[in-house]
């Protein structure tokens, strides 16, 4: 009993992979009938956008939410929680969540997306304290305490590691809280 079980399951897997490999994407309409419909397609139909939009400084939004927000200080004030589009798809608006713990008593401000500085290179790390004994200016602290993957070449991100802007954590719990009509 039980080998049948698994044998039907087995079989109806293959049949639903069978069915979804057989679904293709929609291609354009063929024009091979004639030679010179190709020329005059261009002319009449915008141009299809690159569908491999890798590298070609494209961001998803999905991507950016989650970044980590870094104020004046660099000291971390938030992170993005959406971003706001007008009507002809332009971001607008990058919401940052501050404040609370675990996203419990934290509420969104909006910012204006142009006052956003992305950044790809990850933060530095902030420089230990001197020690008691009075560290000079010459020891190199700073550039000792670097983490050994950050020797370590990377390929360029395509999406931004952080954002900075020029307000502090104390403002933007200050500011107003962000509200949607019709949510």
């Amino acid at each position: 009993m039980f080998k049948r079980i698994v044998f039907a399951s087995v079989g109806a897997g293959l049949l639903a992979a069978t069915a979804v490999a057989q679904t293709s994407a929609p291609t354009p309409p063929s024009s091979s009938s004639t030679p010179a419909a190709p020329a005059a397609t261009p002319a009449s139909k915008p141009a299809m956008p690159e569908n491999n939009l890798a590298g070609k400084g494209k961001w998803r939004a999905s991507k950016l939410i989650g970044v980590d927000i870094y104020g004046p200080d660099d000291k971390k004030v938030g992170d993005v929680t959406e971003l706001v589009f007008d009507k002809s798809g332009k971001v607008e608006m990058v919401t940052v969540g501050v404040g609370g713990f675990l996203g419990i008593g934290s509420k969104d401000v909006a910012i204006p997306f142009e006052q956003v500085s992305w950044s790809d290179q990850p933060m530095a790390p902030a420089a230990p304290a001197p020690a008691a004994g009075g560290g000079t200016a010459g020891t190199g602290a700073g550039t000792a305490s670097a983490p050994p993957a950050a020797a370590a070449p990377k390929a360029p991100a395509m999406y931004p590691d952080h954002g900075k802007i020029t307000l502090t954590k104390d403002q933007l719990k200050e500011a107003p809280a962000v509200t949607y009509s019709g949510s």
